[in-house]
């Protein structure tokens, strides 16, 4: 038979694309990368009327994976995972996991081409340097909706891990990077959107969990205040703007014996919300909890599970849709973290993934399913030798300079699975953007100033890897090194309006936001947390005082129906206003 002519070019062209495909999907299978166009389920049942006398049965489906185990000589941990599967079998994964440099948490992430085998992980969301979330990104809840994927994550600027906000990332992409919502619209310093305003020695709001039904957004978060530990919800509908439309609905359950944060998914085929937490962590009865509701607003428990499960667990969260949802026919699985119960474990945690199964029963809620929990032990890892980059950090997160300072250098490293740091050497692999060009130039390992003064934050990239550090310009030597009597420049209220209830038993607290001449800043409340109290004291005067009363601490309590502002002074003499309208 007769070749044609050129025939054997195109076989050979056409075999080198498909070879270079392949490749392509191996990379991202082995890097771990993230599908920017998910594959999402067509098959969402038809409304369900909820019964209330129907309830859910959980069991153990398969024997406990270990997808990530400390090493032997340091702590390590990759807790609180939120997880998202899709309709071709694929799966993403997000986990709270240490920080570097006096940043507390960070989140990584992590994808499976079939939910069974991750690929290696990545560095999607760190703090923004001097901001609201300048000490930790921890507790991911990820829901997709819109185009994007939605990464509530949970951090404070108070030291010693209490007063926490709840805050919200979003990507077109599971690998980021991310946009953080700034009080008004998406980049640049993060706000929140849940924010703490009780007793700033306790816990505070965090610990996001997101799902989507008939439009509404139900917004799931943890709220530890002086006189409840609980979980709340909030709603909202699903504009790109819903953070500023969050309307708190009430709570969702009180926190008992331990309990943790609930990852609260959408069961389809019962038309009920399920909640999915953890009880007695970090102890031998460690269980699996579940709750249900009706209404996605009030959860009751229904069941607990220990039989088949690692003792010592905390820190759940349970495999989903995108939107949230889940069917009784899905592969649900469950991960969680856990130690070996040694007393020296804190911080220390091994993670978990395990198959569970849903089932669906009528009539009195039947016995949980108890003992049989299984004890883990040497499952720590010895250093890779030749361990592979999961993100990078600059030696300073905060550069400050003064406008005469012509050049300045800068240094990076990166880091690996064990949050070890590495020197990077080779500098112009480096990339930078996002910064203002009036200000700075950056190349290389340098800063060049232009002789202005001002602020900016830079993004830096290194292969896929994101961080960023801000560059503030001084005016004089004297406004860089700070003046030697430190004052308040500026100071503004956190929240401006109160609407309280005579029967809450909430007590907020007004907190104004002091930036002084030194050019720190931090919200003042005359409990010493962040502020002296001796150096700068805060009073408060009410219009009046039938309405409401304030303490020293500038807690308010609701006493008659009625309006009444509060004037808040800082030492040096400047004061804001705040209202309050207390209903019936």
């Amino acid at each position: 038979m007769k070749s044609i002519p050129g025939k054997e070019k195109y076989t050979v062209a056409a075999a080198f694309v498909l070879l270079l495909v392949l490749l392509a999907v191996l990379s991202a299978i082995l890097t771990g990368c993230g599908s920017k166009t998910p594959v999402l389920f067509k098959d969402t049942l038809p409304d369900a009327v909820p019964d209330p006398d129907e309830h859910v049965q959980i069991s153990a489906a398969g024997e406990p994976e270990i997808i990530y185990a400390p090493p032997v000589d340091v702590s390590g941990y990759r807790y609180g995972p939120s997880i998202i599967y899709y309709a071709d079998g694929s799966c993403d994964a997000w986990f709270s996991t240490n920080g570097y440099n006096g940043e507390w948490d960070w989140i990584t992430y992590r994808h499976s081409p079939d939910g069974v085998h991750f690929g290696t992980e990545k560095v999607v969301l760190v703090p923004t340097p001097d901001s609201m979330d300048r000490y930790s990104c921890c507790d991911p809840g990820v829901v997709y909706f819109g185009g994007w994927y939605y990464l509530g994550y949970t951090s404070t600027i108070v030291e010693g891990g209490v007063s926490n906000n709840v805050f919200v990332a979003r990507s077109k992409d599971p690998a980021g990077p991310y946009e953080k919502w700034n009080g008004s619209g998406w980049g640049g310093d993060p706000a929140p959107v849940i924010y703490y305003d009780e007793g700033d020695s306790f816990y505070g709001a965090g610990e996001p969990s997101m799902t989507v039904v008939n439009g509404v957004l139900y917004f799931y978060y943890t709220w530890c205040c002086p006189d409840r530990d609980c979980v709340r919800v909030a709603t909202s509908d699903t504009s790109e703007d819903w953070p500023a439309k969050l309307t708190y609905r009430g709570e969702a359950c009180v926190k008992t014996d331990g309990q943790d944060s609930c990852d609260v998914a959408y069961l389809e085929d019962a038309g009920k919300f399920v909640g999915f937490t953890t009880r007695n962590g970090h102890s031998a009865d460690s269980r699996i909890v579940i709750l249900e509701s009706e209404d996605g607003i009030s959860f009751r428990e229904t069941q607990f599970l220990t039989r088949d499960l690692i003792m010592f667990m905390h820190s759940l969260g349970v495999s989903k849709r995108p939107d949230g949802h889940i069917q009784l026919k899905d592969p649900l699985f469950v991960g969680y973290a856990f130690s070996d119960g040694a007393g020296n474990n804190w911080g220390k945690w091994a993670t978990a993934f395990q198959k569970v199964s849903l089932g669906l029963y009528k009539g009195p809620v039947r016995e949980s399913e108890s003992g049989g929990s299984i004890r883990k032990e040497g499952y720590l890892k010895e250093r890779d030798p030749d361990p592979p980059a999961i993100g990078i950090a600059p030696y300073e997160k905060i550069v400050e300079l003064y406008k005469d300072v012509e050049e300045y250098e800068i240094y990076f490293v990166w880091l690996d699975p064990m949050l070890a740091s590495h020197e990077i050497t080779n500098y112009k692999k480096l990339r930078y953007s996002g910064y203002d060009a009036s200000l700075i130039t950056v190349k290389d390992n340098k800063i060049y100033t232009k002789g202005n003064t001002g602020e900016t934050c830079v993004t830096v990239r290194y292969g896929s890897f994101e961080n960023s550090f801000k560059v503030y310009i001084r005016g004089d030597y004297s406004e860089f090194r700070g003046d030697f009597k430190k004052t308040v420049k500026e100071f503004t209220p956190m929240v401006s309006e109160y609407t309280l209830k005579l029967s809450d038993e909430h007590r907020h607290q007004i907190r104004g936001m002091a930036r002084f001449s030194d050019n720190t800043w931090a919200e003042a409340t005359n409990e010493g947390k962040m502020i002296s109290a001796k150096k700068f004291p805060v009073t408060y005067e009410v219009s009046d005082p039938a309405v409401i009363s304030v303490d020293g601490r500038g807690i308010i309590t609701p006493l008659a129906a009625g309006s009444a502002e509060v004037k808040v002074t800082i030492a040096g003499g400047l004061s804001f206003s705040v209202k309050v309208k207390v209903e019936e």
